[in-house]
Parts: structure tokens; sequence; C-alpha cells
């Protein structure tokens, strides 16, 4: 009688042990705190990106490897699981920066006690990582995606704005101060990274 209780404990610990992660592809989407330097200080951000498509050397676009829809603040994290993410070598990701209906990041700041207002408008981009990992059935793959704000205003000339009379501050978009719009746009693109490996 007591060997059978022994057996029943050690069947019971046995079916209590945590089931293994599931396999497949975890997307992870990171956007850094407002850096404390410099001499523009970064109050809020809102970023979004309409699509992101993980790339590998068996498909590009899969839906199966697609998530839609991801707004970050300052300091956010997303992080998704797609267990269904198709097998291969997992080396990029295809992004889009907004929506067509959406801009793709809007920030507000402070420069020299200046208001400074930036939207920017939808925009395609891709990031590789420097070490592709490949995703095998039953593995797990992590791609760590990770933009840093510290780098955005970098090189960019504030006190070559021009303000229309309506303006509160600087308004840098595609219709005002385009061509700061753009080297803030290169910023922010450059910023991101891209982490592949297994998880």
């Amino acid at each position: 009688m007591r060997f059978a209780v022994v057996v029943l404990a050690l069947a019971g610990c046995h079916g209590a042990s945590a089931p293994p992660a599931p396999g497949g592809l975890e997307v992870r989407v990171s956007l850094g705190t407002a850096p404390t330097d410099g001499d523009v200080a970064i109050a809020s951000v809102t970023l979004r990106l309409g699509q992101l498509a993980a790339v590998s050397d068996r498909a590009a676009g899969d839906a199966r490897a697609t998530v839609s829809n991801l707004e970050l603040g300052l300091g956010d994290t997303h992080q998704l699981t797609l267990s269904s993410a198709p097998p291969g070598i997992y080396s990029a990701v295809d992004a889009e920066l907004g929506t067509s209906s959406d801009a793709g990041l809007t920030v507000q700041a402070v420069w020299n006690a200046v208001r400074v207002h930036v939207t920017l408008a939808a925009t395609p981009f891709d990031v590789s990582c420097p070490s592709p990992a490949r995703l095998d059935p039953g593995q797990r793959v992590a791609l760590t995606l990770y933009g840093d704000p510290a780098r955005w205003f970098d090189a960019i000339d504030l006190g070559a704005a021009v303000s229309d009379v309506d303006d509160e501050g600087i308004v840098i978009s595609d219709d005002d101060n385009r061509a700061l719009a753009v080297a803030v746009r290169d910023n922010v693109l450059a910023s991101f990274q891209l982490d592949c490996r297994l998880d």
C-alpha cells in the first residue's frame, strides 16, 4: 500500500510540470526611453507600425509571420507569439512605419525652451540582423526589434526651422520644414536594430 502511494505521488509531480514552450516565432518590438542628455528633450512619442513581416530564406510577407497595428510609446514593449510561422532561416523584418490613414511617428519635444512637434508620414523600411537564426519544426526563434530615440535628433539643425504664423513652436512634417522631416525620418529608421536568435 505504501508503495502505491509513492508511485501516485511521483506520477502527480510529473504531471504538474510546466508544458514546454510552443515552437514558432516570438516577435518582440521595443522602444527605448527618452534620452537624458542632448539639446532636445523628448516629452512623448507615439510610434505606429502598420505592419511588420519576418523575412526568411523561404518566405517574405507570409501572413503566418506577420503582425499588424502595433503602437508604442517611450519605454514600451510588445511581445507576440506566431506559433504557425513557417520554418526557415530568419534574417530580417520588413515593416511599415504608419499606415495610409495614420502617421508613423508623432514626437513632442522641447529645444531651447521652444516646443517641437514632429509628424512623420507612412514609410516602409527593413532591418537585418547580424546573425540569422534557423527556425526548425518544434523550435522557437525570437526576433527582437529595438528603436533608440536617443539618436533621432542627431545632426538636426532646429535653428534652421521656419515657423508659420499659426505654428506653436517648431513644426516638422511633410508640409512644414520638409528637409528636417526627411533628416529625422532617416535618423529614426537608422536607430532600429534587430536581433535574431534561438530562444
